[in-house]
């Protein structure tokens, strides 16, 4: 859905928007890898988990990219709060990036997003990530990133969600999808990112508490990229 997440909660909240955690109608366990263009090095694994709890909901979450050469390993905790119309969310991870034979450094980086009903079939959602201007290699400042974005649900089977990132000293950017439920448990999706200039296209299916989703981006110059994710859920208490 070109990752256009901001306000659409679902299993990769805890990567996109820690807010929509509590909107989530089950607990659930997340993994995903996801392979660029396919150059070696371009690669990202991660896993994460969510429980929901009397008033709060608490999530876990790891992720890795690169290789031997070169790679950041990020771990993070995540909590949300659900207020009814209103979920805010925060989260703080621990990044660390190694170069083989040259550097490694680490960092502390934080999170904040909010999430809004404004309608029954209507969300907005907004996400900054690292307000307080982490730094890793050599005192380089990591990127300080905005997202606003809506989330458009006009039939059960169909959700639209849309959304404009910047990140500081850079043109903002758009980017959106479409998901679509063939069936109860078939669902087709595809979206397009401005920024890399890639288009999306992807599909899922859930069987009992499992779901797997497949999903493609084409680069008119890099070429292809895959993504492949399996999902465990199960009703919250």
């Amino acid at each position: 859905m070109g990752n256009a997440m901001t306000a659409l909660p679902n299993e990769l909240s805890f990567f996109y928007n820690p807010a929509g955690l509590s909107f989530a109608e089950q607990n659930y366990v997340n993994s995903s890898f996801d392979s660029r263009f396919d150059i070696a090095g371009l690669s990202t694994a991660s896993l994460s988990a969510s429980f929901q709890t009397s008033g709060l909901t608490i999530a876990a979450g790891a992720e890795r990219f690169g290789d031997r050469l070169y790679n950041e390993n990020k771990a993070g905790l995540a909590v949300s709060k659900n207020t009814g119309l209103v979920s805010i969310g925060i989260k703080a991870s621990y990044l660390g990036s190694y170069a083989e034979n040259i550097t490694s450094s680490a960092t502390l980086l934080t999170e904040f997003g909010v999430m809004a009903k404004l309608h029954s079939q209507v969300n907005m959602g907004f996400h900054a990530q690292n307000l307080t201007g982490a730094r890793l290699v050599d005192g380089q400042k990591l990127p300080t990133t905005l997202r606003l974005g809506l989330a458009f649900l006009p039939i059960k089977q169909v959700a639209i969600s849309a959304e404009t990132a910047y990140t500081l000293q850079h043109k903002p950017f758009f980017r959106a999808g479409l998901e679509y439920a063939m069936k109860e448990n078939l669902f087709l999706r595809t979206g397009i990112n401005t920024q890399i200039k890639t288009n999306h296209f992807g599909i899922g299916y859930a069987y009992k508490q499992w779901q797997i989703d497949y999903a493609a981006n084409t680069h008119p110059a890099l070429g292809l990229s895959h993504h492949i994710s399996l999902n465990l859920r199960w009703q919250k208490k």
